[in-house]
């Protein structure tokens, strides 16, 4: 009996060794409040933003990228990478998407590229992409960098492009595209609307 309980305890202890090197501690609250500053994060909002990162593998990098109104977390580990962004709307936060998944962005980008370069919205095609800045005009600004797709990125292909691009949007569901440039030059080309 001494045996089953002995090899009982060790599986347990076992298990929660191991549960705890599968999932990092988060941000306490007060490592939270010392890192937003901003008065809009309530408690409330912080501890809801808090438990956004639980489960995760290592202790996410965080960004507040619009303070008072957007902050976002990024982890990168060898076998995964996330980024989750948050809009903060009185005493609530809702996730939101930076990158675009609608056909016309699509469409209005690739009207500038190469025929045999075209993006598309494959998820490991796109960086994360961070809001910039909030603009007069209460449009937010994105950057991210994409790249174009390649039927076969094992073998090297000089018709793929690297591209930094800068878009904007309001309702994190309709993005328009500002300017972009080859993530190897300078020069940016500016867009229409």
């Amino acid at each position: 009996m001494k045996k089953i309980t002995f090899i009982f305890l060790f599986c347990i202890s076992l298990f929660c060794n191991l549960f705890a090197q599968q999932t990092s501690k988060t941000y306490t609250l007060q490592q939270l409040k010392a890192r937003f500053k901003h008065i809009n994060y309530t408690e409330k909002t912080l501890l809801d933003f808090q438990n956004t990162m639980i489960n995760l593998r290592e202790k996410p990098q965080l960004s507040e990228d619009v303070p008072g109104e957007i902050i976002s977390w990024y982890t990168l580990n060898g076998q995964y990478s996330l980024h989750k962004t948050y809009l903060f709307e009185k005493d609530k936060i809702k996730e939101i998407q930076t990158i675009p998944k609608d056909e016309n962005f699509l469409k209005k980008l690739n009207s500038y590229v190469p025929e045999k370069s075209k993006f598309s919205y494959m998820s490991d095609l796109w960086s994360f992409a961070f809001v910039k800045q909030k603009l007069a005009d209460n449009f937010y600004l994105i950057q991210a960098t994409a790249k174009s797709f390649n039927s076969y990125p094992e073998m090297p292909n000089d018709d793929i492009l690297i591209y930094d691009i800068d878009y904007k949007t309001k309702d994190f569901k309709e993005f328009f595209l500002v300017r972009f440039k080859d993530s190897h030059t300078e020069k940016w080309t500016e867009v229409a609307e």
